[in-house]
């Protein structure tokens, strides 16, 4: 029957079948040439049929990659539906212009039309349409490299999946959510969700989704340096995918099998396969990044090799490809293959630019591992300054600590030793003896080897940056640093929180006479105060925003100019500067100097909370104790008071310890016959209740006070909320739902 010559009432109906049965056999070929041969047809009705119709046929233009045409008939679509108002079948019109727009490049379009889709599904309680959407949205993120909030909004986007109970989307979410992870370097997080991703799919005989889960997985511990595990995880992988006949996986399993023997020195091994891996994406995928990564790979195998040529144009075909593509992961990882390409060149001003290049790329891009592997690769660079050099290992070493990646630990801790000169083993006992005399006491492997390095940098003439939570020890750290790298000269500290900001800034550089009404002598500042010793610079994430440009340039010149005086005084200060803030949270909110934040964080050290450190509570409760008026039998402390210091929380640290053991010792001054067990379980009843909740429910309560509080100071106004909380205002909606709090009121 030649539908073509269908006419009149009846032809909407007819056509919407029609068009309907062709897209569920996949004829697209025969949707298009239907629509092309009745155009006028189309052309003559409209509504929500003409508007369905027109959806499909952009789907089958889609699907034969015409995307313009797609496009454009999208958004006839769209037209017609427009006029019905938020329909499902507009957020669906939108969810499919999305995916057209991003085929096109046009990422900041996609992103407009995913939102209106979510809105729209959220509007009609469609919570299959909204997780759908979110999930495309994170997905346009993740291609961008922007795995922050590509991470967040696929979160939002599980959750609904939980609620719908829909286990195959949340398996695949899951699986998602463990890449995303990877990339930021979040290793523990990204096992977890992988396995989780690897339960489920089990469950669900998806052994494709099993493949790729135990892919990733051995992507992991190629990056954590435990190749033994990675190599086992790639055999898993490898029996799941090769019952599947998926090409493009077979490539990426090649790929990585080639990244791990290059690690572990296998290098004709590494070699044959990436150039098969090569060979096969580009019979399967020619100019793609899928053949981009492998070229990536064998360029830095040759790199090893010392076949510097072969690896600068294997880099350059890898970078042509993966800069259309605009991926910025690769595009670093390439600047810094080209680096040290450059280095070994001798080409020391290019080296410079491209490690400079590879370092900001990176950072922007948000990959922790790459980014680290980039600054070792400086570090050991010598067309750096030792000074720098050391910057750049200190830099990395830190992403290692904190994710506790135990290889590359040892490894920077080396390079850091070696390029430092390591201390006297004199220097060494001096060391040790003095952090007592300090106030920092501490059996953290990870806090010795920060201490140990102190010497080091001073040399180096590099700001310290501590962070961590309130009560750690930040100011403990500082004033041991004074100890160790200028005893003899003075300590000075202040707390920029403290002190109103219309004071703030005579107190830091000083005044002379007459500057402003009050100013009845000369004021030497804690600068110039500080000169030949420490300065600590306390809560500096607290420091107005106009008084950061001043610091800025005293930190720059070394020199500070008093209000009302036209001589500078030259500096020579130690600085230190701390906080519990998130200044790389602050500076892309705008509330801190992105360059004061860079020339703060020469040398930027997180000290852990107390609670991630159990191996000094007895040690600080010993010391304690000692310092105080409680008489302990025998002078060792019970193993049972012990257990309850060490099963606290200790929200406010080390500083709440020693507050406990300051009200330990007046309750027992209280009590007749005080028994210390019992006094301690009364004064660490909360320890037992923080205890019993589940790290989900603490994280819960934490975000819903948040959120309440962010919608206070916003009067109930969702958007203002959201930009308050630095989320998207869907995500609070959502959220609102979950926790069930009400704007009422």
């Amino acid at each position: 029957m030649n539908r073509s010559v269908i006419h009149g009432d009846s032809f909407p109906d007819v056509a919407l079948h029609y068009l309907t049965s062709l897209l569920k056999r996949r004829e697209y070929a025969n949707v298009v040439k239907y629509y092309e041969d009745n155009r006028s047809e189309f052309d003559a009705f409209g509504g929500t049929r003409a508007g369905e119709s027109l959806h499909l046929v952009s789907q089958a233009y889609a699907s034969l990659n015409n995307h313009p045409a797609a496009l454009r008939t999208a958004r006839l679509a769209q037209q017609e539906a427009v006029a019905e108002g938020d329909s499902v079948l507009l957020a669906e019109i939108f969810s499919t212009i999305g995916s057209v727009l991003i085929r096109l490049g046009e990422y900041k379009e996609a992103e407009k039309a995913f939102r209106d889709a979510e809105s729209i599904f959220r509007r009609n309680d469609q919570l299959e349409g909204q997780c759908r959407a979110l999930n495309q949205l994170s997905g346009l993120f993740f291609r961008q490299n922007d795995y922050q909030n590509s991470l967040a909004i696929l979160t939002d986007a599980l959750n609904i999946a939980h609620q719908l109970g829909d286990t195959k989307k949340t398996a695949y979410m899951m699986g998602n959510l463990g890449r995303l992870n990877t990339f930021l370097g979040d290793f523990p997080e990204a096992t977890k969700h992988l396995q989780l991703n690897i339960d489920v799919s089990t469950e669900l005989d998806d052994w494709l989704e099993v493949g790729r889960a135990y892919l990733s997985l051995a992507y992991v511990h190629i990056q954590t340096g435990e190749y033994q595990t990675a190599e086992e995880y790639l055999q898993k992988a490898k029996e799941f995918l090769s019952k599947q006949k998926s090409e493009r996986d077979n490539v990426i399993y090649l790929t990585y099998l080639g990244e791990l023997y290059r690690h572990m020195g296998r290098l004709t091994e590494s070699e044959s396969i990436l150039k098969t891996a090569l060979k096969q994406a580009e019979e399967i995928a020619p100019g793609t990044t899928l053949a981009g990564r492998a070229m990536r790979h064998l360029a830095e195998l040759y790199v090893i090799e010392q076949k510097f040529p072969a690896a600068g144009r294997m880099a350059a075909k890898s970078m042509t490809i993966m800069q259309k593509a605009s991926d910025r992961v690769e595009c670093g990882a390439l600047y810094k293959l080209k680096a040290v390409i450059a280095g070994n060149c001798q080409d020391q001003e290019a080296c410079q630019k491209y490690f400079s290049l590879s370092i900001g790329l990176l950072s922007d891009a948000g990959v922790r591992f790459e980014k680290a592997d980039a600054l070792v690769k400086a570090g050991i660079s010598e067309v750096f300054s030792k000074k720098k050099r050391l910057m750049f290992l200190f830099r990395a070493e830190e992403f290692y600590a904190r994710y506790r990646i135990a290889p590359q630990l040892d490894k920077v801790g080396a390079l850091i030793q070696e390029l430092g000169e390591v201390t006297s083993d004199r220097a060494a006992s001096k060391s040790a003896g003095k952090s007592v005399e300090s106030g920092f006491l501490t059996n953290s492997s990870d806090i010795k080897r920060f201490m140990s390095q102190l010497a080091i940098i001073s040399k180096m003439d590099l700001t310290i940056l501590l962070t961590g939570e309130t009560g750690v020890g930040k100011d403990h750290m500082a004033r041991y640093y004074h100890s160790q790298v200028r005893p003899d000269g003075p300590f000075v500290a202040i707390n920029c929180a403290s002190v109103p900001e219309t004071l703030l800034e005579s107190e830091l550089f000083g005044y002379k006479k007459g500057a402003f009404t009050g100013a009845n002598s000369d004021k030497l500042g804690l600068f110039a105060s500080a000169n030949g010793g420490v300065l600590f610079l306390d809560e500096i994430g607290d420091m107005p925003f106009a008084l950061q440009a001043k610091l800025l340039g005293v930190l720059e010149h070394r020199r500070v100019l008093p209000l009302g005086s036209t001589k500078e005084v030259k500096l020579d200060v130690a600085l230190v500067a701390a906080t519990n803030h998130n200044l790389e949270e602050m500076v892309e909110q705008g509330q801190f100097r992105r360059d004061l934040y860079y020339r703060l964080s020469g040398m930027t050290y997180h000290i852990p909370a107390l609670r991630e450190r159990k191996e000094d509570i007895s040690l600080l409760l010993n010391h304690f104790i000692n310092g105080s008026s409680l008489n302990l039998d025998s002078g060792k402390i019970p193993e049972e008071m012990l257990q309850q210091f060490l099963e606290y929380d200790w929200p406010g640290n080390v500083r709440e310890l020693q507050n406990k053991v300051k009200k330990l010792e007046v309750m027992a001054q209280l009590v007749a016959e005080g028994d210390l067990v019992e006094l301690t379980r009364s004064l660490l009843s909360t320890g037992d209740e923080i205890k019993n909740h589940s790290l989900t429910e603490k994280v819960a309560e934490f975000e819903r006070q948040l959120i309440v509080e962010a919608l206070l100071a916003a009067k109930g106004n969702k958007s203002r909320a959201a930009r308050f909380l630095g989320i998207h205002e869907a995500t609070v909606r959502t959220k609102l739902k979950r926790y069930g709090i009400s704007l009422a009121g």
